[in-house]
């Protein structure tokens, strides 16, 4: 059972605050980018604090935030993803955290953004989610699998149906990928995939978590990171802890976590090197 900090508790005086954080790390161009898809679709409106947090930060990456208006800090140093998440996320001070990274420009107008949020932040608020998935569906962008990989187990012929007698385990795994594959997930896996509204909701144990833009409250926040820290993997990426990598083990899975995903605002488009060059990029 899902035991962990999943929901913030504001004050009865206030309304919870939202937060929105970008983590960067050279590149400028793709950066400038994104920034520039959020200042036309008004994503500062719907929030209460913009943040983005440099690993190795530079005098050029204040001034590129100083022109958008948002907030910066960064480390001498390069944190890595896992580091780098982790300082972003306590520098935020919010109730509930729009986590993104430099490569996740916003691809829907104004409008549609501030109900997406709205909503899903209703979702959290309400315990009817944990975590709410803000990737495009529609344009899902670079680097993005999470349909075909479905269909190898569950698309028409014999054999997706081979594959799932032979790795039941595998099979169901790939369950909380039906949403970005087919219109009616909901119906074919009712024991894992729940419809609240706009969003399907889907149990932990057949969706993995996936670093690309999320929204989540605070509290569950620090909770996955410090089990993140707490539980690191041989596998890394340049050296680095990935918070992705180091979660999606049988401990995710067993707690149940309520991942809801909707029709998503934000793409994966990467212009210039980083961190994480595209063709290098763990695949969501």
């Amino acid at each position: 059972m899902n035991t962990s900090p999943s929901r913030p508790l504001p004050s009865a005086t206030r309304p919870a605050a939202l937060s929105v954080g970008v983590l960067s790390y050279r590149a400028p161009e793709t950066l400038a980018r994104t920034m520039e898809s959020y200042r036309r679709g008004e994503l500062a409106s719907c929030t209460d604090e913009c943040y983005v947090f440099f690993n190795a930060m530079t005098q050029a990456d204040a001034e590129l935030c100083a022109r958008y208006g948002w907030r910066c800090a960064g480390s001498p140093a390069n944190l890595g993803l896992l580091g780098g998440m982790d300082a972003l996320a306590r520098t935020m001070t919010g109730d509930y955290l729009l986590m993104l990274q430099n490569d996740c420009p916003l691809v829907t107008d104004a409008a549609f953004t501030r109900r997406y949020l709205a909503e899903a932040t209703a979702l959290l608020a309400s315990g009817q989610a944990d975590i709410v998935r803000c990737r495009s569906r529609a344009h899902p962008g670079q680097g993005f699998a999470d349909g075909k990989k479905f269909a190898r187990y569950y698309g028409a012929g014999w054999r997706p149906a081979l594959r799932r007698l032979l790795r039941p385990v595998k099979a169901r795994r790939l369950i909380g990928r039906a949403p970005y594959a087919i219109p009616d997930a909901e119906r074919r896996f009712p024991a894992y995939i729940k419809r609240k509204g706009d969003f399907l909701v889907v149990d932990s144990s057949v969706i993995n978590f996936t670093d690309q833009p999320f929204l989540i409250s605070r509290p569950l926040m620090l909770h996955l990171l410090d089990w993140a820290k707490a539980h690191p993997k041989r596998r890394t990426l340049n050296g680095f802890q990935v918070m992705e990598i180091n979660l999606n083990t049988h401990w995710w899975r067993a707690q149940h976590f309520k991942v809801a995903v909707g029709e998503g605002i934000f793409t994966h488009a990467r212009l210039d090197g980083g961190f994480r060059a595209a063709s290098k990029r763990p695949k969501a």
